[in-house]
């Protein structure tokens, strides 16, 4: 009995061995698979970022002029068109928008990834959009870049299941 107790407990020892080396693959492969999402996350929000960008250059491109009317010096009456202020800080941005005749409605922070060229505490997007028309005096929401964390972390992801940020 004694032998046989001997021989299980040898193959029990070679059995967790081999868990062992098995669990430490799918280690090494699950912080491999993390890396490159955490990567393509990255990737994905600054082509957004651009695609962003670029649509709102088309927009503004696109637009028509309305000529405004002024009743009286400094007033602005009627439609005016909405300047672009993304990418200027939220200093200049708000007098921007004054002398344009509308005023910074909600300022939004957003933190994460900005996009190349865009630094914190500058005008990431804006609402409405460059070059529309929007009444004199109506307000401009915009989102401000600031720092913070780079990405927040996706708990449906199975790789999350089984890494050490849990």
């Amino acid at each position: 009995m004694a032998v046989k107790l001997e021989q299980r407990l040898t193959e029990l020892r070679a059995e967790y061995e081999s868990g062992q080396k098995i669990l430490k693959d799918i280690e090494l492969k699950l912080a491999e698979l993390e890396d490159r999402k955490t990567n393509l996350k990255e990737t994905l929000l600054r082509i957004s970022g651009a695609i962003d960008l670029l649509e709102e250059v088309l927009e503004e491109k696109e637009s028509t002029e309305v000529p405004e009317t002024r009743a009286g010096p400094g007033t602005v009456t009627g439609n005016v068109e909405v300047p672009n202020v993304i990418r200027q800080p939220l200093e200049k941005a708000i007098k921007v928008l004054e002398d344009a005749g509308l005023t910074a409605g909600e300022i939004v922070e957003q933190k994460g990834i900005l996009p190349i060229g865009v630094t914190a505490g500058e005008i990431l997007r804006q609402e409405p959009k460059p070059g529309t028309q929007s009444p004199a005096g109506s307000s401009v929401k915009l989102v401000v870049a600031v720092k913070g964390k780079l990405l927040p972390l996706d708990r449906t992801s199975l790789c999350d299941a089984f890494s050490d940020h849990s």
